[in-house]
């Protein structure tokens, strides 16, 4: 009976347990009642017979449940891998939705499940650590979910249009020129360099913290999307941030946007239109921090100096069309 407490018999295979207790209980009610006669008198048989089945079910009971015992143990140890690696390709994910998203939230969700999983694990209390896995997974799936359908609906943006137009624009300038060309895609958190047919370089980068949200007024915390150049290149000590590249934002055509959103209200009374977009460093935080620029590593950011330099075209876009690419 203690064998079968320690793995857990009482919830792993409670009717054995139950049979087990209660011919118990009937045994020792039995013995009770003969040792209540005279010695001569004493009949011990039937509390025999009750004793041996108490032990035969509590026997069975400690096999099944300590059987049942390591299989959800496993269950539960592969429930809170597979939810870990669940999370870990799930969080760079969730970068390409804007802020705040339900997805987030459940995102959270599933982490605070794989906590509780791992909790119940070390307490033993694997059918639990399983439950925690099990509802940590179906929330991982709902983010990857999430992340499809908002990635899927950029196939139909009203601005993938000029987004390809502005690629293609900015393609032929380089080959013109002979010089490389930086694009930058909003929602695959990516920096590529190109020169002429040829990537030579792909970056991870942060944006504003408005994430793919396009740049309307100063403080709104989100990076334009447009055609740059690169004005200036600042080395350590010159910016905050490492490094940085510095762009014409505004031009020509963010002024025009700006005021044809001011005709149409779309502008806060009293805001301008802001400035100082940058491509520095200080990146890698894996979240969207900035008040508009683009961010890299320090040392992705030392690499793309090498690469580029003042004139440099820069292309920024909410996503890179297919087949805009060569």
């Amino acid at each position: 009976m203690q064998r079968a407490a320690e793995a857990g018999g009482a919830v792993r295979a409670a009717t054995l347990c139950a049979e087990a207790q209660g011919a118990l209980a009937g045994a020792e009610a039995e013995i009770a009642v003969q040792t209540r006669r005279l010695p001569i008198a004493r009949d011990y048989e039937k509390a025999e017979t009750l004793a041996l089945r108490a032990r035969e079910a509590a026997e069975r009971c400690a096999l099944q449940a300590t059987l049942m015992r390591s299989r959800s143990r496993a269950r539960a140890d592969r429930g809170l891998a597979d939810l870990a690696r669940g999370i870990a390709r799930a969080k760079p994910l969730v970068r390409h939705l804007p802020d705040p998203h339900p997805a987030r939230d459940v995102l959270r969700q599933a982490e605070i499940a794989l906590g509780e999983g791992r909790k119940s694990f070390a307490l033993q209390e694997f059918e639990r650590a399983e439950a925690s896995t099990g509802r940590g997974s179906r929330q991982v799936s709902e983010v990857v979910r999430a992340v499809d359908a908002f990635i899927e609906s950029f196939a139909h943006h009203p601005h993938l249009g000029r987004w390809k137009r502005w690629v293609a624009e900015t393609l032929r300038e380089g080959r013109t020129a002979e010089k490389p060309i930086i694009l930058v895609d909003k929602l695959r958190r990516q920096l590529l360099v190109l020169k002429k047919e040829d990537e030579i370089a792909t970056y991870s980068v942060e944006l504003g913290i408005s994430a793919i949200e396009d740049k309307i007024q100063a403080g709104d915390e989100a990076t334009p999307e447009g055609r740059y150049h690169v004005t200036e290149v600042r080395d350590p000590g010159r910016t905050r941030y490492h490094r940085a590249l510095m762009l014409d934002y505004p031009n020509a055509d963010d002024l025009a946007e700006f005021r044809r959103l001011q005709r149409a209200g779309r502008v806060a009374r009293g805001k301008g239109i802001g400035s100082h977009i940058e491509i520095h460093g200080e990146g890698g935080r894996g979240v969207d921090w900035t008040q508009g620029c683009v961010a890299l590593t320090n040392a992705d950011m030392d690499e793309l100096i090498g690469l580029v330099g003042v004139g440099t075209p820069v292309t920024i876009v909410g996503t890179i069309p297919e087949g805009a690419l060569p």
